[in-house]
Order: C-alpha cells, then sequence, then structure tokens
C-alpha cells in the first residue's frame, strides 16, 4: 500500500489520519463500502456508489462529492497503488464535532479510500466449506438496518463468538428468530433446486454480489425465493453458500455441527460461482 486518498488527496500510509474528533471514530457516524478489484477494474462499481450514496442519504451525512468524482478517485487509487487485482475500502464519517451527539455542528464529512492487493481466500474454504454457527442478534427494526454503517458492532461479537465455539463463521438471526446473514455476507440456501435468500424484510443489508447472484439465477431459469428463512430451513437445506464482494460465492456444509446434506459442496454452488465468476470476466472485458 503506497497511497491512500483522504478528501481529494493522496498521503503516504504513515500520514494518513483523521482527528481523534471525528464522529466516525467517536461514535461509529458513517458508512462504508468493501468492494474488489479485477484487471485494474472495481467490479459493479456503480452499485457499490449508489449504495453508498443512499447511505449517506439515509443517515444525512453532507457530501462534498459527486459519484463520478468517487469513482475517479477510486480508480486513481488503484493506479497510484499499481493494483490489478485489489480489495478496497471506502469510507465516509460524518465529520469532526464535539463531544456529544449533537448537531450543532456544522459537519464536513471525511471521505477516505484505501486499496491493496488482494490477497485471496483459502482454497480449502471453497472445496470443503466452511462450518458455521447461528449466534449473535441484528435488530431488523434499527435506524441502521439495511445501511452498511460503521456501526458494525453485533457482527463483529457474533464473529468472535462462533470462533471461540471453534467455528469459522457466524449467522445470525434478527429479533424473531429468523435467519439473516454472516457477519460479513448474505446466506443463500437450496432447496429442491430452488434458490432461497432471507428477504429484505429480515432485516439483512442487501449485498452487491447478493443481487448479481440473484439475477444470474433468474437468467438460469432457477426457482428464487426472496423470504423469512427459519433455522429449521437452514438446518435442512440441500446447499447452503454465503456471498460477499470479496470472496464472491463461499459454501456453508456444515451449521451447529450439524452436516448440510451429504456435507459436501453442492452442484448449484459450484454452478453459480462459476457464473459469478464469468460475469466478472464479462465486465472487466468492456
Amino acid at each position: 500500500m503506497k497511497k491512500i486518498w483522504i478528501n481529494g488527496k493522496f498521503v503516504d500510509p504513515d500520514k494518513a489520519k483523521v482527528s481523534v474528533f471525528d464522529r466516525g471514530f467517536m461514535y461509529g457516524d458513517g458508512v462504508f463500502e468493501t468492494m474488489r478489484g479485477y484487471a485494474g477494474r472495481v467490479f459493479k462499481l456503480d452499485r457499490h456508489m449508489d449504495r453508498i450514496f443512499q447511505a449517506m442519504d439515509a443517515i444525512g451525512i453532507r457530501h462534498r462529492y459527486s459519484k463520478r468524482r468517487i469513482e475517479k478517485a477510486i480508480n486513481s487509487t488503484l493506479r497510484a497503488n499499481h493494483l490489478s487485482g485489489a480489495y478496497i475500502k471506502l469510507t465516509v464519517t460524518r465529520g469532526e464535532g464535539r463531544f456529544g451527539i449533537s448537531y450543532k455542528d456544522d459537519f464536513c464529512a471525511n471521505v477516505v479510500i484505501v486499496a491493496k492487493e488482494f490477497e485471496g481466500y483459502p482454497s480449502w474454504m471453497f472445496d470443503d466449506g466452511l462450518d458455521a454457527k447461528v449466534i449473535g442478534v441484528q435488530n431488523e427494526m434499527s435506524a441502521t438496518s439495511g445501511i452498511k454503517s460503521l456501526n458494525y458492532l453485533p457482527h463483529i461479537l457474533a464473529r468472535f463468538a462462533a470462533k471461540r465455539f471453534g467455528f469459522d463463521e457466524a449467522i445470525l438471526t434478527n429479533t424473531k428468530g429468523y435467519i439473516t446473514e454472516g457477519t460479513t455476507s448474505n446466506i443463500f440456501i437450496v432447496k429442491n433446486n430452488a434458490l432461497i435468500t432471507p428477504s429484505r424484510a429480515s432485516g439483512i443489508l442487501p449485498g452487491i454480489t447478493r443481487g448479481v447472484i440473484i439475477e444470474i439465477a433468474k437468467k438460469l431459469k432457477m426457482n428464487v425465493k426472496e423470504k423469512l428463512v427459519t433455522r429449521r430451513e437452514l438446518l435442512y437445506a440441500d446447499e447452503i453458500f454465503l456471498t460477499n464482494s470479496l470472496a464472491e460465492v463461499l459454501p456453508v456444509t456444515k451449521v451447529d455441527s450439524k452436516r448440510i446434506a451429504s456435507g459436501k459442496v453442492g452442484d448449484i454452488t459450484k454452478l453459480l460461482r462459476i457464473f459469478y465468476q464469468k460475469e466478472v470476466i464479462r465486465e472487466a472485458l468492456q
């Protein structure tokens, strides 16, 4: 990592700083996007921009940059760091303020873009699948539900708890007990050849990769259902996989120590991963 973009300027990593009075630091008052670059281009950059701008509007962050300006900044950051395959994180905070949560100050958002080489995931995760534990609750009625906010503590604590019990990942439920998502991912199950994923009403963050997978599945004439998903449906699924921008499609073969179907990565999971990667290549070659 050679250069970091902060508020319109590139700085060296050791000089990349925001104030201790920044509300993102003090209160988690901000939003972020995690993206993946392929061959020097960010996959579905326009969708990531739409989502973070919608999130900023939803929580009232005043921003000084247009979508086009941020897109250019992200691409410039990739070039400045000589990156082809990349992990990119865009963070926007409300800005600096005084102690307390008052809105008397005239805030000016801090915008930070960090990019580094994408190191990939271990091959065993895709070959064997993850072990996941249903643990942790997220409030579907929260004002930040459906927003990729810096208030990430419930997901962090769920991941920590799952790891303590010897699992690779946590799967959260909402306050009514319905399955929502992984700690950094959306979740899909396959049952009788139908593709099922928790609906937005569950309280999920609708991921960019989730949306692409749904589009691909519909093109393949699969039966796609967005609905409330019970824990029993999860445990007795034929296949389970997680999706996010970095991992793409990540199989789950065991939940709560119960083997899912045969305990092996399913054929539909493999198929959707292949078609997702084809979409990546198609966009990269445009």
